[in-house]
């Protein structure tokens, strides 16, 4: 209706869906504090904070960075990682082409959504959520499995920042 009648309106909702599918823009307000503020696709792709991160979309905190493998660097200085589920690439053993880059894990939970699968995993001792395609070959509880983690969204008290698995990157380039 606010599309069809044409005029500016504030919405004020706790609903992060109905936010992002109305809103040309939002604002992220935590404790009386303006957290972030830009377009629904802005504040999802570069958070500008651990909150704004968390709030926006479904993800797993990981305390302990070092358990995900291509992120081992990272680990110290009180540094976390927030995981979406598009960061995941989840497979049979075998299945992912970055073997050397995946870790071990297991299948906790599979539910069925519609379009995807809702996997939730185990590695590491970590807890973690990812889709699958309904064209892939259906994952079952306890079922050992490959996953390759693409990127983190880290922070810590002092900043934050997305980085790329570092594992993925070609460790012999060829130059011509």
């Amino acid at each position: 209706m606010i599309e069809r009648v044409g005029i500016t309106s504030i919405f004020v909702t706790h609903d992060q869906d109905e936010a992002i599918e109305v809103a040309d823009e939002i604002m992220i307000i935590s404790k009386g504090q303006l957290e972030q503020k830009g377009t629904p696709w802005d504040i999802y792709k570069n958070p500008e904070t651990p909150f704004v991160a968390s709030f926006i979309g479904e993800s797993a905190i990981v305390e302990d960075v070092a358990k995900l493998r291509g992120f081992e660097h990272t680990a110290g200085d009180g540094i976390k990682a927030l995981v979406r589920p598009e960061y995941i690439e989840v497979g049979k053993p075998g299945e992912i082409r970055l073997a050397s880059a995946a870790m071990d894990g297991i299948v906790k939970h599979v539910h069925f959504r519609g379009s995807e699968w809702l996997v939730e995993l185990e590695a590491n001792g970590v807890k973690l959520m990812t889709y699958r395609s309904l064209e892939s070959e259906v994952l079952h509880p306890n079922e050992p499995v490959s996953i390759l983690l693409h990127r983190a969204y880290l922070f810590n008290d002092h900043k934050s920042w997305v980085e790329e698995n570092r594992l993925k990157e070609d460790p012999m380039p060829i130059y011509i």
